[in-house]
């Protein structure tokens, strides 16, 4: 048997990612314009009924602007995001299953 290099290659990326700070704090979520995606799993759109209800109901949220994706395991389009970051003050993404 003759002795010869092993080569060990690691299957993940090795990319850094960007560290991203958080979105500076909302003042008040009163009057405030919230954008909503749903994953599309089972009771994403559940959660997020509720938690418009209850922001709506109790925060004064003010008008809330829905995207469900088509998929859960393709990201939502850029167009769609950058629309959403446009026109909403504050965005939650629910994931469900």
């Amino acid at each position: 048997m003759s002795e010869r290099p092993m080569i060990v290659v690691h299957p993940a990326a090795e990319d850094v990612a960007r560290r991203l700070g958080l979105a500076p704090r909302l003042p008040s979520l009163r009057g405030t314009r919230l954008g909503l995606i749903d994953n599309s799993k089972h009771n994403a759109d559940a959660f997020l009924h509720t938690l418009e209800t209850i922001l709506t109901r109790d925060y004064g949220i003010e008008r809330v602007e829905r995207y469900r994706k088509a998929s859960p395991s393709i990201p939502a389009p850029p167009e769609i995001l950058a629309r959403l970051a446009e026109s909403c003050d504050a965005l939650v993404h629910g994931v469900a299953d």
